[in-house]
């Protein structure tokens, strides 16, 4: 779209197309709030009043609601009716594609594939480039606009807006918008939470994204809103930097730097940016956003035992700050947090599941939030190919302990034994193991093979430790979907969902449950009804190879797959 395109939009924007498009978007999310049912049951109705009021230019804001947000800091945020917010979305949608294409990469709030997170990433990259991969030292300029929402210049904007808008009906209803907010001086200020808001927001500081990559020449420079910061190595350039800005946000667009919030620092002190604490090598949270969450955990407790949230809900939010707290250096808080999470939310004897998969990760999690994070560590490199020798010296610790880790990690069922020792080393361990209490030194002098070490021997004890110790339900519960449930009912896949679904109800009440082997399946056959085979089916065991045998012959005997159980 090129400049002239901007001459006569206002039709376009005013166009039913258009509107029902900006109601799709601004119903996003609040599907189930009072006023977007409201407006709902008359659209056609709301949306055509609505055009000819445009069109007539009659059109007139209702007034803001106001109120005052104090976490993470103070900010007054300012609420336009749902009606409104459509005139936002259909605005943008015809602008935003116009103005869009003449911002920089680097500007990343309120834009397609952009947000918090790409910048984050963004900022480590420029790190690593600045640093020569953390060789060298890099300063940060890190700068905020004081009281940037509430000092927009009104003429300013229009100015800037004016020169890609041509079409004054448009510029008419632009002007409308700002002079629906009243701030503390007049013709400045926009409200904060209006999409106009943010979108004009870029417009106004793409001026400053301009001046610092093309008079500045800054390379290394990211935006998010009024966040900025730049990198480089010398500390000198800077402090010329910061003072230009300062100049040019003061002379053309009537802002000024915050005086305590812009400083040129360090990096091998910590940057905080955008909710995170970046440093040479590694990220962490920001304090504050952690103590938020952990606030607002403690909230929906209260409301879970209410009854006014539900689990699955529950589990929906805090994964979602897993996520999030996933990109930087968190492994610990977030196995910590997952280990509390089932005394927090302790299950309800009804549990409805929409998610089944949902729930067996997050039960996994909670699983592997028991293991060692040294343990861990090893797991993954395991993972990755390397051995024990090659972990010990990319890790910097003994040998030995690699290996008291992989003997941990299979005793936990987090590793396999035959992925680690050959099945023949094994077998003759196996041989030599008289009882669990047997010492190494005594099985290894039993075995007459000096191939064998005592750290494979180690591992062998501890696979048939794990076998003999009580494990969490949903391991027993993973082992019997696949030994009992998929050789069973193979061709019944419907009845295997079914009783998934069963499955994890009966974790989500008893998650803190343990048992031996015996002791589950004793619990399964006696207390619980979730297999619907006969008695004497259920508790027949299924081999693989008797498996392979019923599949082979079912598949002999019909040229398709059957519906039918294996045991019929």
């Amino acid at each position: 779209m090129v400049e002239k395109e901007l001459i006569n939009v206002y039709e376009e924007l005013c166009s039913y197309e258009n509107l029902e498009t900006a109601f799709n978007r601004a119903r996003r999310g609040k599907t189930l709030k009072r006023y977007v049912i409201e407006f709902e049951e008359k659209l056609k109705e709301n949306l055509l009043q609505l055009r000819y009021e445009l069109i007539m230019q009659t059109y007139e804001p209702q007034p803001l609601k106001t109120f005052i947000l104090r976490d993470p800091k103070t900010r007054k945020i300012s609420k336009s009716a749902f009606r409104d917010r459509v005139v936002h979305h259909a605005i943008c949608n015809i602008i935003e594609p116009v103005f869009d294409k003449r911002f920089i990469y680097d500007s990343y709030a309120n834009r397609l594939t952009k947000g918090t997170l790409n910048a984050v990433k963004r900022f480590d990259e420029f790190k690593r480039k600045v640093s020569k991969n953390n060789t060298i030292r890099c300063y940060v300029l890190k700068a905020d606009i004081k009281s940037y929402f509430d000092t927009v210049n009104h003429q300013i904007l229009i100015e800037l807006l004016s020169n890609r808008i041509k079409d004054q009906r448009l510029m008419w209803l632009i002007k409308k918008i700002l002079a629906n907010h009243k701030g503390e001086c007049e013709n400045k200020g926009m409200p904060l939470g209006n999409l106009t808001s943010q979108f004009f927001a870029n417009v106004y500081l793409n001026e400053l994204d301009q001046f610092v990559k093309h008079k500045l020449r800054a390379q290394y420079y990211i935006r998010y809103v009024d966040d900025f910061a730049i990198l480089h190595q010398s500390s000198t350039v800077l402090d010329e930097y910061k003072s230009k800005i300062d100049e040019f946000l003061r002379v053309k667009l009537d802002l000024k730097l915050h005086p305590d919030k812009s400083q040129v620092l360090k990096l091998e002190k910590g940057i905080g940016f955008l909710g995170f604490r970046v440093f040479y090598n590694h990220k962490l949270l920001v304090q504050k956003n952690m103590r938020k969450f952990e606030k607002k955990m403690e909230q929906m407790k209260y409301e879970y035992l209410d009854g006014k949230i539900d689990r699955e809900k529950v589990i929906e939010k805090f994964e979602g700050w897993l996520a999030y707290a996933s990109h930087a250096n968190t492994y610990k808080y977030r196995r910590r947090m997952t280990a509390k999470f089932n005394i927090a939310f302790p299950a309800r004897p009804e549990v409805i599941i929409t998610s089944v998969k949902k729930h067996e990760n997050f039960n996994h999690k909670v699983d592997e939030s028991e293991i060692e994070f040294s343990q861990q560590k090893t797991l993954q490199l395991i993972k990755k190919g390397m051995t024990a020798k090659k972990i010990a010296e990319t890790r910097g610790i003994k040998e030995g302990t690699v290996w008291d880790h992989v003997a941990c990690l299979v005793e936990n069922h987090q590793l396999t034994l035959k992925s680690i020792i050959p099945e023949n080393k094994t077998k003759i361990i196996l041989a030599n193991i008289k009882s669990l209490d047997d010492k190494l030194k005594d099985i290894k002098e039993r075995i007459k093979d000096d191939t064998v070490t005592y750290n494979e021997i180690n591992c062998v004890l501890a696979n048939l430790r794990g076998k003999h110790q009580k494990k969490s339900i949903m391991y027993f519960i993973d082992w019997y979907k696949r030994t009992n449930c998929f050789r069973k009912c193979y061709y019944n896949k419907s009845q295997r969902q079914e009783c998934r679904v069963k499955f994890q109800q009966l974790v989500a009440k008893g998650a803190e449950l343990r048992f031996t082997k015996n002791e589950f399946l004793d619990f399964f056959n006696t207390h619980v009804k979730i297999c619907v085979l006969p008695e004497q089916d259920k508790k027949r065991f299924v081999s693989w190879r008797e498996f392979r045998q019923n599949l082979r012959k079912s598949n002999h005997k019909n040229n398709q797959p059957s519906k039918v159980s294996l045991l019929k």
